[in-house]
């Protein structure tokens, strides 16, 4: 049996029993600490390193837990394993004195040292998406190779947060109400993983009469929430619109493989929707977006896919010359921006030039709202 040390994240315990795959009440930790050491933030990242400290007073606080098996510290080291975190060989203290433990301590190099660490702050801010995010970590156990969950895990987290916002009530006054029950799943895969994901599920779910369907299988395309902003200029009655080649449109053997669209990107972890838009704006156009107003949330293709939009109109300044280049190179975007008339826009419409759902429904809400728009302008 194993004897750990936690000074970092796995002091969460939701989180520690996630990873060990046990019941949080199943586990029984002791607090403990690491006399000469201190705890730092990752620079750039929402988990801790620890380091030697020359303060004689100095001290790394935590928790010790006994009494892990191999299979347990198997599952704690692919979790810990992909940023290069292996078992260091230590004695911390305890109110009961002195006890000889293993941690996880940080590689030599290749990690840099930022604030010091307050594990209350990180509950606070990232404990809830932590631990939603180490679900599809510790999917990948013990096959796919910790490095890819590393590499991947601003994805991961990214697909978190959209849990997260996702576990938010919604309204039902004509829809069923999901209720507890209602979908029973008896297995769930990541058969594919890399920048996006596929998960397969097994489930059955309640039917409109009241019973249980038969067991089912199907697939979701895993991507993350988006979220898009039509920018408008109610002076000049003006809308700007991206052009960008588009994979998917080559997939399907289109003759025509660059798309008209407007401003769009992923929602980053701790970013608020709207922050995206305006975010996305300024990379991909360059423009400062003013007021924003929400046009709707909602699912493209929900058959298939778990992809949310958020989806958003901002007024701008947009005379000819915002048209142009733009588009972040560290990311592969090669994008280009056009200033066109909303007749112009809406003429794109009906000729089928437009051909991406989140113009469509941006520019309906704008054929809407336009008039009160330029009122107010």
């Amino acid at each position: 049996m194993h004897t750990l040390f936690f000074y970092g994240t796995l002091c969460h315990l939701p989180l520690l029993a996630q990873v060990l795959n046990r019941p949080a009440h199943s586990l029984d930790p002791r607090a403990a600490w690491l006399p000469g050491y201190a705890s730092y933030l990752v620079a750039g990242e929402s988990f801790p390193m620890i380091c030697p400290d020359p303060d004689p007073d100095a001290r790394a606080e935590g928790l010790v837990l006994d009494g892990l098996d191999d299979g347990a510290l198997a599952r704690l080291d692919y979790y810990e394993g992909g940023y290069g975190y292996g078992l260091d060989a230590v004695t911390v203290q305890t109110a009961g004195g002195p006890v000889r433990a293993r941690m996880f301590g940080a590689p030599a190099q290749g990690l840099t040292r930022g604030a010091p660490w307050r594990l209350g702050a990180w509950q606070s801010d990232w404990a809830e998406l932590t631990c939603l995010a180490a679900e599809e970590v510790m999917q990948g156990f013990p096959d796919r190779p910790p490095a890819q969950n590393a590499r991947r895990y601003p994805m991961i987290l990214a697909r978190a947060a959209a849990r997260q916002r996702a576990h938010a009530p919604g309204p039902a006054s004509l829809r069923r109400a999901t209720t507890p029950g209602d979908i029973e799943e008896t297995g769930r895969t990541q058969p594919y993983a890399n920048f996006f994901a596929v998960e397969e599920y097994d489930f059955r779910h309640r039917r409109f009469d009241g019973s249980m369907s038969a067991p089912m299988n199907r697939t979701a395309f895993l991507s993350g929430d988006a979220a898009t902003v039509l920018p408008y200029d109610p002076r000049r009655d003006h809308v700007l619109l991206i052009e960008q080649f588009r994979v998917g449109p080559y997939a399907r053997g289109d003759s025509e493989c660059w798309s008209l669209e407007v401003i769009a990107g992923l929602v980053d972890p701790g970013e608020r929707p709207q922050e995206t838009a305006r975010r996305e704006a300024l990379e991909e156009a360059g423009l400062t977006i003013e007021a924003l107003y929400p046009i709707h949330g909602y699912y493209p293709s929900p058959g298939a896919k778990a992809e949310f939009i958020y989806s958003y109109l901002g007024l701008a300044d947009l005379p000819d010359s915002a048209a142009g280049l733009g588009g972040l190179a560290a990311e592969g975007e090669d994008i280009r921006a056009h200033v066109v008339t909303f007749d112009r826009a809406m003429a794109l419409l009906d000729s089928g030039e437009i051909q991406n759902a989140p113009v469509i429904l941006s520019l309906m809400w704008l054929a809407r709202h336009r008039e009160r728009l330029r009122a107010a302008g």
